[in-house]
């Protein structure tokens, strides 16, 4: 396990726009943390290390945005899901064998779903802007 501190939203947006670099086409990232933990506040600094100009926001009550960039980035909230047949009915499986990049938030909820091959990135508060971000 690999273990980082940041200080602001801004150095955990940074911490993504540095792991962007790294990821390629078909890299599933798995976030789990309470609220508030900066799940989506990483996912920004990813987006803006592939390139993304749009707005990047949680995707609470659609479940799913996907932003174009080489490769693709698929956003998924799990958030208002509770069941994996829920995530199932999403055609999830599908999702997974998209050529692109995917980040799901509330990933713990896919269960038996996620893949094994997932990069599973747990993030926790440690104080008003302080998280601690921990690759598994």
């Amino acid at each position: 396990m690999q273990t980082f501190i940041t200080e602001s939203a801004e150095e955990t947006r940074g911490f993504g726009k540095k792991l962007a670099a790294k990821l390629q086409e078909g890299t599933v990232i798995a976030l789990t943390g309470q609220l508030g933990a900066g799940k989506t506040t990483l996912i920004q600094g990813i987006a803006q290390g592939l390139g993304i100009k749009d707005p990047v926001t949680s995707p609470t009550f659609i479940l799913i945005n996907e932003y174009p960039s080489n490769p693709p980035l698929i956003h998924l909230d799990l958030y208002r899901l509770d069941s994996e047949t829920q995530i199932e009915d999403l055609g999830i499986e599908d999702y997974f064998e998209k050529p692109a990049i995917m980040v799901i938030e509330w990933a713990e909820k896919l269960g038996t779903l996620l893949p094994s091959n997932a990069i599973k990135i747990e993030l926790e508060v440690l104080g008003d802007n302080k998280r601690r971000i921990a690759i598994c």
